[in-house]
């Protein structure tokens, strides 16, 4: 992204979070280079030490933003190998993330079908991986027993849309914590999986979730595997977990992955 003889990754920060400030508050056809330029307090020729167009700048978010959600997932479950606690330490990432992320994950959802088809292409293959190995966390608790399920690529779906969802109404003023969030969406899916046994229940977190992700993003860009549909809330109506819904929210675009 940056070009020989520009400033190291702190423009770099700030360039990620102005772009996702502008794209939130104006999508990708109201924002220019300009407007981000002077957000940053640059000449707007300065811009193109890093980027070449405005193009390349929400290629380059989309890219990063999903290669983050990706190798973090992995990290999270490198190490364990029961379907049960993998599927439990996903869902815990997956909900803390989003939280954590939220404008960003918006911002993914609403603009991503301004990208050029090639570059569409790119990121939606990075998002079937995702799919694909939280697909494989479900398989493997079919296979040995833990989930009863008959269609693991409609379950996944499914999960991951539910799980995603939580970047549109999550509001930091509501009646529940994070930890107590993610506590709600496992026993939800583990539920929907047909979770056997008493060991198979997922467990809540030790209220580490908040100190992990915490309420800033240091630039990492929380992205959205599935692009979901959340109708907004009337005006003033407040969140399901206590928080009112912004009167100037925009709602996501739909649109869908085949199954």
């Amino acid at each position: 992204m940056r070009k020989r003889g520009s400033n190291g990754p702190d423009t770099l920060r700030s360039l990620h979070s102005a772009a996702i400030q502008l794209l939130a508050e104006r999508s990708y056809q109201g924002m220019n280079l300009r407007l981000l330029a002077s957000k940053l307090g640059l000449h707007a020729g300065s811009l193109y030490n890093y980027i070449e167009s405005k193009q390349q700048l929400l290629f380059w978010l989309m890219k990063d933003t999903t290669e983050k959600l990706l190798h973090g997932f992995e990290q999270t479950i490198a190490e364990i190998r029961d379907p049960s606690e993998q599927m439990r330490k996903f869902v815990a990432y997956h909900v803390a993330h989003h939280i954590a992320n939220r404008k960003e994950s918006s911002v993914l959802m609403t603009e991503m079908h301004y990208l050029t088809p090639r570059n569409y292409r790119a990121v939606k293959q990075l998002q079937r991986q995702y799919t694909d190995e939280v697909q494989a966390i479900v398989e493997r608790g079919v296979a040995v027993g833990e989930f009863t399920i008959t269609d693991a690529r409609i379950a996944t779906f499914v999960l991951l849309q539910m799980l995603t969802s939580v970047a549109q109404w999550y509001s930091p003023r509501g009646r529940l914590t994070v930890d107590e969030l993610v506590g709600v969406y496992s026993d939800l899916a583990f539920a929907m999986l047909g979770a056997k046994g008493a060991d198979a229940v997922a467990q809540r977190t030790n209220g580490k979730l908040s100190d992990q992700f915490g309420a800033t993003t240091n630039g990492d860009l929380g992205s959205h595997v599935l692009q979901i549909s959340v109708a907004p809330h009337p005006k003033g109506k407040r969140n399901t977990n206590g928080g009112a819904r912004p009167e100037n929210h925009r709602p996501a675009r739909s649109t869908s992955t085949p199954a």
